[in-house]
């Protein structure tokens, strides 16, 4: 497969995982292409996400364990573990334990291709939930051995796709991997028919066989409380 095809690939893959936010109780709002512009480096309001000892992470915060992954969360986060069952069954179940929040999901469909999701708790009059969803895809045997060469075609697409993109950093490490980080934010209109916008803050994570995504969404009013909880989040994350 030639890059363009591999990047190609990964980036469709990269932006499905945004899919789990539109979900949660909003949908996109119709936008012009916007005209390319240089990826920016990190704003100054944007704290470099730097690793933390599990210590700092046990107050208040709850370690998830699944077959494929790790990672904290704090604890007023409900989380599915999607990776093994049938969403038809694990969604019934959460209609049953959390009907709030399995009202923002929507349908089990919303969820396919998700391996875990996470969701700060909601009221009933919410229409949009602070959430995560992880993914993961193959790189094919050929790892990625400078996270820039996804970062810059998947930033070059969002714009395309009317994304404010405002942090662009393909120079971190998480879990002793090469790992990268993307904030942007783009329009939605909530379910009652009101405009708002969504922020979110991804994470991509190249494995030696796979490139994992871990997107975080908040909402105007929280992102600012939240930037650094996900970047704490997203630190711990562990690949089994």
């Amino acid at each position: 497969m030639t890059n363009v095809g591999r990047f190609h690939r990964l980036f469709w893959w990269v932006a499905a995982a945004l899919l789990v936010t539109q979900l949660a109780g909003c949908r996109r709002a119709p936008q012009p292409t916007p005209a390319p512009t240089p990826i920016p480096t990190p704003l100054a309001t944007e704290a470099a996400a730097t690793p933390l000892p599990t210590t700092t992470l046990s107050a208040g915060w709850v370690e998830h364990q699944t077959t494929q992954l790790s990672i904290w969360l704090p604890i007023d986060w409900e989380v599915l573990d999607l990776s093994t069952g049938d969403l038809q069954a694990i969604f019934a179940g959460f209609q049953q334990s959390n009907p709030d929040l399995a009202r923002i999901i929507g349908s089990p469909k919303n969820l396919q291709g998700t391996l875990f999701w996470g969701v700060r708790q909601a009221s009933p009059a919410d229409t949009f939930a602070d959430n995560l969803n992880i993914r993961r895809t193959s790189l094919g045997g050929q790892p990625l051995t400078d996270m820039a060469d996804v970062v810059e075609p998947i930033v070059a697409q969002y714009r395309e796709l009317g994304f404010t993109v405002s942090v662009a950093d393909a120079d971190l490490t998480i879990g002793g991997h090469r790992a990268a980080r993307i904030a942007y934010s783009f329009p939605m209109y909530l379910l009652d028919g009101r405009q708002t916008s969504v922020e979110g803050r991804q994470y991509l994570i190249a494995t030696p066989t796979d490139l994992w995504i871990l997107s975080y969404s908040a909402s105007p009013d929280t992102v600012a409380e939240l930037t650094p909880i996900f970047d704490r989040s997203a630190q711990s994350f562990r690949a089994k």
